[in-house]
């Protein structure tokens, strides 16, 4: 602390004015645990300064400040105090967890960057930490609150970094931080860190909507000052106490709503409104009645967050009417602790106060959960930052559960979403859906009130079709998470299979390969199981015949040319090339291809026959067994007359066939139109019949099967 007889400066002098707001909540002790970390921060950033030339000690202590005025537990502001001396000076988490315990360090570790590991590109650094903020936010919220508190800060100060680096921590703090605040309540934090974000990121648009602003406020002052009067007044009339206040909506939310709905500043009437903060919940429901009485309400304008919260805990009743002049304005009004709970959110109900579990915060646990899910099955860093920007889009739609509990999801979600947010294992296991007692499809998108229940098949079998219409981020997530992991299953059992054949065909078994020739074998390409080595094989990243030769070096492979079967049915490792369309009936090879497993081509596909090396191609042949059905190509040459296609259409109807694409091939040399069918078939006999019937139609030339 500052000398008897020296000049205090201005560290010291903040100090002094922080530590006041300490004293209205905080114990002697605990201050003076956060008056020692203060010391330590202070001598450890000792001569570092920001770009702005202040002390850097001005940082840390900023965001600390700014979390006692929640009247955060001590623990948490000595964290917020200490949050970059490990990144930025010598000191170690060793030395902080000596110094002031596990707790302390972990808050200070969970919000620490991943500066030691070097990343490809920024977007995947910042992915990378994000995801170790989310794991330790999971464990403890309070690292979020720091981190939000240090971005705060960071935002007042960024007009002294350069333009492109200050614009991308403007857009990813509007991308991901402020919608975390809102998602925590804490809906002042988040405004602020809107309106200063827009600020740097827009700085033309901000001005001028500023400027809007100012003049609106100006011309709308006596107004709303009479509305205010009568509201008051009908109040009283009624015996209900109540405190009335003009509200603004702020620069960045009226920026949205100008870019969402394509609408002029003119055009955005609920600028100004009035909030009525009561005594009780009833008193709530009575002022609006009286406000419905004062002015008339607009239809489809009433909203009750009271009897269903949002999904941060936010509970009002939200109401527009037409008020003096018919000027449409929004009433919100609430009782004094949802106006609490409003305004700061998670830390307004601070549960290490009242020393109760997070779990009892059911919306946050259930939203932590989530995100914690999201985190777990996201592919890469990269994928995780594009899910959690999607999952904090505000738009929501509520539906009840079989039970009755009202279960909350983003707007447009489906019965599969639904299936998901209640458990991925329901998910997963998804058979069927009703929608208010009636049978609906997978894809339907679901609307506010609407009772759902869930029928679920005895395994797991989500379809890859269900990408194409899911909304939320845990339903995608969840979904390619099991693909992923079947693909990865699938590729272990062809790989497997693959590297069996090739030794099969050198007359050797896998149990025949030396232990140590194995383990070399792995250790070179950095695989500690040989499952990894099948995978690999599977996913045609390694070439099976390459791999068996080194397993076998001293065998020469003889004239047995086993080939490896296959029934149509090998997952999602296994395809089928779209250059020839092979089908059962076919001599056929399979070609790796790196990342997507096996590529099934006919023998005598020219896109192989010439460019891939021998080594490279895998004999294959049908299964005896192979029961599936195959898309395949035929050209038709048709005369250009009416109903052709029809008549075409209805043969290979007739046939059990089913048409999966159709395109014109331009034929101005013959003068005909040909057109080119990608058809299912089982086998090339059922293929062969259908030409036969295909070429007795009336005018059709020529019928065939397309070559490569």
């Amino acid at each position: 602390m500052a000398v008897p007889g020296k000049k205090k400066n201005i560290e010291d002098i903040s100090f002094i004015s922080f530590k006041k707001k300490l004293q209205k909540y905080l114990n002697s002790y605990q201050i003076k645990k956060i008056e020692k970390a203060f010391d330590l921060a202070k001598d450890a950033h000792h001569g570092q300064k920001r770009q702005s030339g202040e002390n850097y000690i001005t940082h840390p202590l900023d965001a600390a400040s700014y979390l006692a005025e929640y009247e955060l537990d001590h623990e948490t502001i000595m964290a917020a105090i200490l949050h970059d001396v490990v990144e930025d000076t010598d000191i170690s988490l060793e030395d902080l967890e000596k110094n002031f315990g596990k707790k302390v360090t972990e808050l200070v570790d969970g919000v620490s960057k991943l500066d030691k590991i070097n990343f490809n590109t920024k977007e995947e650094a910042d992915a990378a930490n994000l995801r170790k903020m989310i794991l330790a936010m999971s464990n403890d919220i309070r690292v979020l609150l720091i981190k939000l508190a240090d971005r705060r800060h960071n935002l007042k100060t960024i007009n002294v970094l350069k333009k492109a680096k200050a614009k991308r921590i403007a857009r990813e703090t509007l991308e991901i931080y402020a919608p975390l605040a809102l998602r925590l309540g804490i809906h002042n934090l988040s405004t602020e860190l809107e309106n200063l974000s827009f600020q740097t990121y827009y700085p033309l648009r901000h001005s001028i909507l500023s400027s809007n602003i100012d003049k609106a406020r100006g011309n709308r002052k006596l107004l709303m000052n009479k509305i205010q009067t009568e509201v008051t007044k009908k109040l009283n009339s009624e015996s209900i106490k109540g405190q009335t206040k003009a509200r603004e909506k702020h620069a960045y939310g009226i920026y949205k709503k100008m870019k969402s709905k394509e609408l002029k500043f003119s055009q955005i009437h609920d600028i100004f409104g009035v909030r009525i903060v009561t005594d009780s919940v009833d008193l709530c429901y009575r002022a609006l009645g009286c406000i419905h009485n004062l002015y008339k309400p607009i239809p489809g304008r009433f909203k009750d967050y009271i009897a269903i919260p949002k999904s941060n805990g936010y509970q009002s009743l939200h109401t527009s009417v037409l008020g003096p002049h018919n000027l449409p304005m929004e009433f919100q009004i609430r009782t004094h602790d949802m106006h609490k709970l409003a305004r700061s959110g998670i830390a307004a109900h601070w549960f290490y106060k009242t020393k109760s579990s997070i779990s009892k915060l059911s919306r946050e646990q259930q939203w932590l959960n989530n995100l914690l899910d999201i985190q777990k099955q996201s592919g890469n860093p990269t994928e995780l930052l594009g899910s959690i920007k999607e999952d904090l889009n505000p738009g929501k739609v509520y539906v009840f559960s079989s039970k009755g509990q009202i279960i909350e999801l983003p707007k447009k979600s489906t019965l599969i979403d639904y299936a998901y947010s209640i458990h991925t294992d329901l998910g997963n296991k998804y058979s069927s859906g009703l929608v208010d007692g009636e049978h609906k499809p997978p894809n339907t998108v679901l609307k506010n009130g609407q009772r759902i229940i869930i029928k679920k098949a005895d395994v797991s079998n989500p379809d890859p079709a269900w990408l194409n219409f899911v909304i939320s981020v845990k339903a995608r997530t969840s979904i390619r998470n099991y693909l992923r992991s079947i693909h990865e299953n699938d590729a272990i059992r062809l790989g497997e299979k693959l590297l069996k054949a090739c030794l099969d065909e050198l007359q050797v078994s896998i149990d025949d390969v030396p232990k140590k020739t194995l383990e070399f074998i792995l250790s070179e390409h950095k695989y500690k199981t040989i499952n990894e080595l099948y995978k690999e094989i599977g996913l045609g990243n390694k070439i099976p015949k390459l791999i068996a030769l080194r397993m076998a070096p001293s065998f020469k492979k003889t004239e047995s040319n086993i080939s490896y079967d296959i029934e149509g049915s090998e997952g999602l490792v296994m395809s089928y090339a779209k250059c020839c369309y092979p089908i059962p009936g076919d001599m056929i090879v399979g070609y790796p291809s790196q990342g997507k497993g096996i590529v099934v081509h006919r023998s005598n596909c020219k896109s192989i026959r010439h460019t891939k090396p021998n080594d490279e191609t895998i004999d294959l042949q049908w299964s005896e067994s192979v029961d599936n059905n195959f898309s395949t190509s035929i050209m038709i040459e048709v005369e250009n007359q009416r109903g052709v296609l029809a008549e075409i259409s209805a043969v290979v109807a007739q046939s059990n066939h089913n048409i999966e694409s159709v395109n014109y091939v331009d034929s101005r040399i013959t003068g005909h139109n040909t057109m080119v069918f990608v058809i299912s078939v089982k086998n090339t006999n059922q293929l062969k019949k259908l030409l036969d019937k295909l070429k007795k139609i009336k005018n059709v030339f020529k019928a065939e099967r397309k070559k490569s």
